[in-house]
């Protein structure tokens, strides 16, 4: 039986730009009741190398690296052991890197790599200037951050209603981006590319502001990645490689846990012959595959293939058959607001 871990992903400390400290993140993740975080703090490893990585009680601290090239596109790496296991934990040398030369990098120390904030984002009005992806012929990368928090919130920021955000910053929340999951879609269509979610967390402070704006035990309640496990995690080093296994494979899906807690919420497809899961792919010659979506809590679900509505349910449950080839995924909203995403079955 799988077993349903919920964790946060894309955060930094005070290693780079955090203005945090890792215990303090760590009691912030336990006080949200999650199960693993992945620190991503830009171009340095030096948390590993400082021992941080591993259980802390019965939360699982993994860190990863964000290549940041000055200039251009993100990407996490996770695996990154190779990467520094001749000691070589500083990176900065990312910065003056292109993101073509910074991930073939990462990719020949073994490492897996997910493009971040893949469409970037440009405020002038806040100083934000932060390149997209554009280097998409390169298939290289295991997946990409379909879905990021501080970016979903940053999209309609304006000087005019800055005020009006910071009040309840979770009713910006709109999901994914449209741009973002067509993409998605279409290089789905041509290889496995895995959906994963960021917060980009950095516990920014505002100007007589009495507290920072995001906290990280209030934003680890948000935007989670859920991973399927077969049994229980164990030793750190096991347990570590599991949960990057499971993100590497797409055994995961992505859900905005501040609407109700989406754990046990499952999607496969069932042949004649066997049942395939998030992130499977297999082939077939036309016979009927059969598909069982099952969330926690009412809400609505729509059945994708290749990006296109092929099935739409009120409830708590979601049949649908069909004999076409595709990349099905599943999508859940509670009142109109984004829950859940699941990464696609492909059936090629």
């Amino acid at each position: 039986m799988l077993i349903d871990y919920k964790g946060a992903c894309h955060i930094h400390t005070d290693y780079s730009d955090g203005k945090i400290s890792i215990p303090d993140v760590v009691t912030s993740a336990q006080d949200a009741d999650l199960d693993f975080i992945i620190l991503s703090d830009h171009n340095t490893l030096l948390p590993k190398q400082d021992g941080w990585e591993g259980w802390h009680d019965n939360l699982l601290v993994i860190i990863g690296v964000e290549a940041s090239p000055r200039y251009s596109g993100h990407f996490l790496a996770l695996n990154t052991q190779p990467l520094c296991g001749n000691g070589d934990v500083d990176l900065s040398r990312y910065e003056h890197m292109s993101s073509r030369d910074c991930l073939d990098d990462a990719l020949d120390y073994g490492s897996t790599t997910y493009i971040v904030h893949p469409l970037g984002i440009r405020k002038k009005n806040f100083l934000l200037n932060l390149g997209g992806w554009h280097d998409w012929e390169r298939n290289g990368f295991a997946g990409i951050e379909i879905w990021s928090y501080l970016h979903d919130w940053l999209e309609d920021l304006k000087i005019s209603n800055f005020l009006h955000f910071c009040k309840n910053p979770n009713r910006h929340i709109k999901g994914p981006n449209p741009t973002l999951l067509s993409l998605w879609d279409r290089l789905g269509q041509q290889r496995k590319v895995v959906g994963i979610s960021g917060l980009d967390a950095h516990l920014r402070k505002i100007p007589f502001a009495k507290k920072p704006l995001f906290t990280y035990t209030e934003l680890f309640k948000t935007i989670r990645t859920h991973v399927l496990i077969d049994g229980e995690l164990s030793t750190s080093d096991e347990a570590i490689s599991t949960i990057c296994q499971a993100h590497k494979e797409g055994r995961c899906y992505i859900s905005f846990d501040l609407l109700e807690d989406a754990t046990g919420f499952t999607f496969v497809a069932n042949t004649a012959k066997r049942t395939y899961c998030m992130g499977q792919e297999f082939f077939t010659s036309g016979e009927e595959v059969h598909y069982h979506t099952s969330t926690p809590y009412p809400a609505t679900i729509k059945l994708r293939k290749d990006g296109k509505l092929c099935a739409e349910r009120e409830g708590s449950t979601l049949e649908f058959s069909s004999r076409e080839k595709g990349v099905f995924r599943i999508e859940a909203y509670i009142n109109n607001k984004p829950w859940i995403f699941s990464n696609p079955i492909y059936v090629r």
